[in-house]
């Protein structure tokens, strides 16, 4: 069994060693422009460029799978480029909307292509796909996800876990979300906050995200859904105050995301993520609760983005999923097996995810 992964990033190398220490022994080659600083043990290292069409495809003769985790900026031309060798891949690079449009070209070239791989987007959409089905339809989805400092610092309450000025863009990305079965779009810091109490962490604040992505188009019959990024309380007055000072606008906000990737970096601020998704259908109810902590020099929010990718990453290279096309995660959702083995590679891996069929332990009231 071969697996690529596209991208030497620190994303590239936590997949490439959850991986590794498969029981399939896969080969694992990690593959970019330049070889990375420290490349995980037994992986091997080849140069290539994925904007680069014929790289792209002859990157991928003889794999399995191939996993994309490369900056969001190239990820679109990227991707199509993969797509054309026509081998199953596993797509983590974000991008503002899932690329959902190559979906022709992957049919075409006989590709299984599953996008936005994290944990949210990701995982989180996998179990609403997963309570869709169940329950044969629903009422109401929502999720609350957020990765932050264990003990956060004074006044940002923060640190930053992934790309600083992509962090800043939630804040001011409209969020999508559904109420009474009409789309909405309010801007993050305008739309009301709610106070969730999680059963470890205690008081959290919950605002507004722009996550629910593919979900809005894909259950369009859902009229209640949306997602709600989790903070420390205080978080939100700071970030109300730097948008007054203007300082979430262009120029500006270009030197606020380096000042805090430099002052609030993430080695420095051991971070734990909380996931919760919930589900209803009339009476009924599905949830799950899923908590990690920074663990072996690998953050949270890295161990739960790319274990998931990994997971993924292993369903296409058995062949457990292989429809031609370009699939949104709550595609896998759809079938039971699928979501089963995903939320167990996770947890045999250290990643606890807990299942109720009716609510995890939280309180949430309007603030």
């Amino acid at each position: 069994m071969r697996i690529v992964v596209v991208g030497g990033g620190m994303q590239g190398r936590v997949i490439a060693e959850n991986l590794l220490r498969r029981e399939e022994k896969p080969e694992v080659i990690v593959a970019d422009l330049r070889e990375p600083a420290s490349l995980p043990a037994g992986a091997k290292f080849t140069q290539a460029d994925v904007l680069d069409p014929a790289q792209a495809k002859a990157l991928l003769k003889g794999a399995d799978a191939a996993v994309l985790a490369v900056p969001s900026e190239i990820s679109h031309a990227a991707l199509r480029n993969l797509i054309a060798a026509g081998v199953a891949i596993c797509d983590v690079s974000f991008t503002p909307d899932p690329p959902l449009d190559l979906d022709s070209a992957a049919k075409q070239a006989g590709a299984c292509v599953v996008v936005d791989c994290g944990v949210a987007p990701g995982l989180s959409h996998i179990l609403v796909g997963a309570a869709h089905a169940e329950l044969g339809g629903l009422d109401s989805a929502r999720i609350w996800v957020g990765g932050m400092p264990q003990k956060p610092p004074a006044v940002f309450k923060h640190a930053v876990y992934f790309n600083p000025h992509d962090l800043l863009a939630e804040y001011v990305r409209p969020a999508r979300a559904r109420r009474k079965g009409k789309d909405i779009n309010p801007a993050p810091l305008d739309a009301p906050v709610e106070t969730m109490h999680d059963e470890d962490l205690g008081q959290l604040e919950a605002f507004l995200s722009d996550g629910l992505r593919s979900l809005l188009g894909s259950f369009p019959d859902v009229p209640e859904m949306d997602e709600l990024t989790l903070r420390w309380e205080g978080h939100l007055e700071t970030m109300r105050g730097l948008r007054e000072l203007g300082l979430l606008e262009a120029p500006a906000v270009q030197a606020l995301g380096n000042t805090f990737g430099s002052r609030y970096p993430e080695h420095a601020h051991p971070d734990v993520l909380v996931m919760v998704v919930e589900a209803a259908k009339g009476s009924e109810k599905r949830a799950w609760r899923l908590i990690d902590r920074r663990t072996n020099n690998q953050s949270a929010m890295s161990r739960t983005t790319g274990y998931t990718t990994a997971a993924v990453a292993m369903l296409l290279a058995r062949k457990q999923f292989t429809e031609p096309g370009v699939h949104a995660p709550e595609r896998l959702g759809r079938d039971a097996a699928l979501t089963a083995t995903v939320v167990k590679d996770l947890q045999e891996r250290g990643v606890s995810v807990t299942t109720f069929t009716g609510s995890p332990k939280v309180a949430v009231c309007g603030v």
